[in-house]
């Protein structure tokens, strides 16, 4: 294998860049150089932590999903912490699809809906699928949502790699 095999294999395909402080902290695991969230594969599933419990010192502590045991795993691929009074991010939010080197976010029907940039999509809107490009903003919930995130494509452009 060669070097570019090895690095390519390593390096995600996107990512997700928080674009508020609330966004970066509803990320639950994060690097210690960085809050982005890493894409390696697609199909990708987005939903809220619904597992959470505050211990007496006021830490935020996430019971464990997965039991020796259990048939069926995680149904999505990160579950993201939402702080508000009022959700903005549904258990089972948002997908960011891949089909022949085109990206799609697909709204699964969350109470708050998501939007691209200023396309609103899910909830009370015409559709809940639009095209998504390197550099867009991915909103999940409201247009007053916090939980803001910039889609980075990490891949080949124009004979570099990225």
């Amino acid at each position: 294998m060669d070097k570019q095999a090895i690095i390519k294999e390593f390096l995600p395909k996107a990512v997700l860049i928080p674009q508020t402080n609330e966004a970066a902290a509803a990320i639950p695991v994060k690097s210690q150089e960085s809050d982005m969230i890493p894409i390696w594969k697609f199909p990708y599933r987005i939903g809220r932590e619904s597992r959470m419990e505050i211990d007496e010192k006021g830490h935020i502590l996430v019971k464990e999903r997965i039991r020796p045991g259990m048939l069926a795993g995680p149904t999505n691929d990160i579950y993201l912490i939402d702080f508000g009074n009022k959700f903005q991010i549904s258990r089972d939010h948002l997908t960011i699809e891949e089909e022949n080197d085109t990206f799609f976010l697909l709204d699964n029907g969350s109470r708050c809906g998501s939007a691209v940039n200023e396309t609103r999509i899910g909830t009370d809107a015409p559709t809940d699928r639009v095209k998504l490009h390197d550099g867009d903003t991915v909103v999940l919930g409201t247009d007053k949502s916090p939980y803001r995130y910039t889609f980075l494509l990490l891949n080949e452009e124009d004979g570099q790699t990225v």
